[in-house]
């Protein structure tokens, strides 16, 4: 298991398996971008579709019947490790896995789901339409791939009939994440720049404002940088030229490459070397698979799990 921290969130997961949910009336109602979704009684079929739904399910004590299969920084059954120790302390069975870039509506109707979760996605309209035919679907609400880690949790949490347990484990979360704050006075304030570097394109997607891993960041302390809190977009990210880069100059400037040849592409761009914090040593490059997915959907189950690793890398760089 990673650490002691995610042991003891687990160690309450299971015990929720166990002990009776908080009492919730049924029929709920949930409102999202296409509308409302009405949930007739507690869910206990799950399908999932998108990022972060799977690890509020198991957070909850519920194995899903159906979740995306991660074949970018999974394992060998494309599952991300926080997820794989939490179906083994629940005693469950992995659910199974499909590949929803493309929505595999036959695979989800064999599941026999009364409920599919996607409130971080990008479910359009049709495919929602033709999903709800299979049984109540929970879409996205403002934008896609938008959302605060609290709001997922909070809105997975009333659809199962569990708010109050939702509530639980989003205190938890925060009350972990500020004592992390705490212990690092050095975060206060301090500026930050986080995207992917793409060397084919000579360009960083940076992540604006609204999208979470951005928002858990700033829980530690830190601040967007003026460049990257003035972008706009209905994504999650704006495209920003190498040649643009002193616009967004931090005192942290974080990127994740898919490995260490793309990383050397970018670092070999003059440009991209002589970004300021690139060039003094401020450059945080996270390499790792499993820990780009657990910062780029934070969870309650993945935030204890990257922060292990992140809080210490960000700690160190700002003592150069």
């Amino acid at each position: 298991m990673k650490s002691s921290v995610l042991a003891a969130m687990l160690l309450g997961i299971g015990l929720a398996a166990t002990a009776p949910a908080l009492s919730q009336d049924f029929p709920v109602t949930i409102e999202h971008i296409y509308g409302e979704t009405v949930i007739p009684a507690k869910p206990e079929r799950i399908a999932t579709i998108g990022w972060m739904s799977q690890d509020v399910v198991l957070a909850l004590g519920q194995v899903p019947v159906g979740m995306p299969l991660q074949t970018w920084g999974g394992d060998e059954n494309g599952v991300l490790p926080w997820v794989a120790t939490a179906v083994a302390q629940l005693g469950g069975e992995l659910p199974a896995r499909y590949d929803d870039t493309a929505i595999p509506f036959e695979k989800i109707l064999s599941l026999e789901p009364d409920l599919i979760l996607a409130p971080y996605s990008d479910l359009t309209q049709e495919e929602y339409t033709r999903l709800s035919q299979i049984a109540p679907v929970v879409a996205w609400k403002d934008a896609v791939w938008s959302g605060t880690w609290q709001d997922i949790t909070m809105t997975i949490g009333k659809t199962l009939g569990q708010e109050a347990e939702a509530q639980q484990l989003v205190e938890a979360t925060d009350a972990r994440i500020a004592e992390l704050a705490a212990e690092h006075p050095e975060f206060k304030g301090k500026t930050f720049t986080i995207g992917w570097a793409d060397p084919s394109k000579s360009e960083v997607g940076v992540y604006i404002g609204t999208d979470p891993r951005v928002q858990m960041i700033e829980e530690l302390g830190f601040t967007l940088s003026p460049g990257a809190a003035a972008l706009r977009s209905d994504n999650f990210y704006v495209p920003v030229a190498y040649e643009n880069l002193d616009t967004l100059d931090a005192d942290v400037f974080i990127t994740w490459q898919s490995d260490q040849a793309e990383l050397d592409a970018a670092l070999a761009n003059p440009i991209f070397a002589r970004f300021a914090p690139v060039a003094s040593g401020h450059h945080l490059t996270m390499l790792d698979r499993a820990f780009v997915m657990a910062t780029s959907a934070p969870s309650v189950l993945s935030i204890p799990w990257s922060l292990e690793k992140l809080v210490p890398e960000l700690s160190a760089l700002l003592s150069k």
